[in-house]
């Protein structure tokens, strides 16, 4: 098994976050984003764990750059945000903070691509 998201998988992921950073709020469209894994690929071995809608969020930048860069670079603030989770936790249980507009949500993903307020 891959380690990486299927293009079903990435599909979903970007449908749900609007092609847009869920940290900044940017639109991706215009600028470069990657898919995040929330809960890091060296915490969590099982790829079917890995890869799924919970555990995937978009962000600006490259794991060095941008947002997604921020959040690797300052570790505390993201695993209180939701941007990082531990490896003993589960993605779907832990709260993850969305800019949508000029408005700040905590929102619950589930596995099945939907997001809602916690």
């Amino acid at each position: 098994m891959s380690r990486e998201p299927s293009e079903g998988l990435k599909a979903v992921v970007d449908e749900r976050d609007n092609w847009s950073c869920v940290r900044c709020g940017v639109s991706l469209y215009a600028t470069g984003g990657s898919r995040h894994h929330r809960q890091l690929r060296s915490q969590q071995p099982n790829p079917k764990l890995l890869n799924r809608p919970s555990n995937l969020i978009l962000l600006c930048g490259s794991g060095s750059t941008g947002c997604h860069g921020w959040v690797h670079a300052h570790p505390a603030e993201s695993y209180e945000q939701g941007w990082l989770v531990h490896g003993w936790d589960d993605p779907a249980l832990i709260p993850v903070r969305y800019r949508i507009g000029d408005r700040f949500h905590t929102l619950l993903l589930d596995d099945e691509g939907n997001k809602e307020e916690s």
